[in-house]
């Protein structure tokens, strides 16, 4: 087990506070559904991890950082939401009632991170005045990381250390009604996430889209991978024909 907490710690936290922006857009914002994978094959069951990562994943489709600001922390529910659903051996529409609260919680996680390293950056501050790179270099990548290592890393390695087992066994104890209950809350909470999503594309020109998705999957009963190429083939057509790139007949 300590293997699998030290996983689950160090990539909750490298993925929350030090990786780089350019691997970060997809290791965060599609924290779940990589988790879910990379867990899957650690773990020996990619089909489970998948199932639990798409599952998370739902409520957070729309989610948008407004000027830096995110309601919910994708890593933690990720990282560590995912690693403690499969540990625990749940259901994957359960990930969703164990991964949301700890979201939340990231996201206070996340607020004190960036309150208390402010000491880094007035240090930085001020060997910039001086003209020490190096000491500006320690400032933003290792001092940096002293805050985020105390309240992501140590945290997620003991949730996963001490709290998988015993979640376990809380679970088996409580009753099943109880049980089908979060999974029906599982099975709701996506209806948020979509709401979200639909917020964001729900224009005019879009509507003709979800049409063609509705009737493919609801009459036409398509699996989801022949509707995702389709809908790619679509979204290509569309950015080709208005934005006029074959005018004039040239390709």
């Amino acid at each position: 087990m300590i293997k699998e907490a030290l996983l689950v710690a160090f990539l909750t936290w490298f993925v929350s506070a030090a990786m780089p922006m350019w691997l970060r857009w997809a290791f965060h914002f599609g924290g779940p559904i990589v988790a879910g994978f990379i867990y899957g094959l650690v773990f020996g069951d990619l089909s489970y991890g998948l199932q639990v990562g798409a599952n998370v994943m739902l409520p957070y489709m729309g989610l948008v950082a407004v000027g830096g600001a995110v309601p919910s922390d994708l890593s933690i529910a990720g990282y560590l939401g995912v690693a403690m659903t499969m540990l625990a051996h749940q259901p994957p529409e359960v990930g969703l009632t164990i991964a949301v609260p700890l979201a939340t919680l990231g996201t206070i996680a996340q607020n004190a991170k960036m309150s208390l390293n402010s000491f880094a950056v007035h240090k930085a501050d001020k060997y910039a005045k001086e003209g020490n790179t190096t000491g500006i270099m320690v400032m933003n990548v290792f001092a940096s990381q002293i805050v985020p290592f105390v309240l992501l890393f140590i945290p997620s390695f003991l949730a996963v250390y001490f709290g998988a087992a015993r979640l376990e066994a809380f679970l088996s104890t409580i009753p099943q009604i109880v049980i089908d209950s979060l999974i029906l809350a599982g099975k709701i909470l996506p209806a948020l996430g979509l709401a979200l999503l639909l917020q964001q594309l729900g224009r005019k020109v879009l509507i003709p889209f979800f049409i063609i998705g509705f009737v493919a999957s609801a009459y036409l009963e398509l699996n989801i991978m022949a509707i995702s190429i389709i809908g790619a083939a679509l979204a290509i057509m569309h950015y080709i024909y208005s934005g006029n790139k074959l005018a004039g007949g040239q390709e």
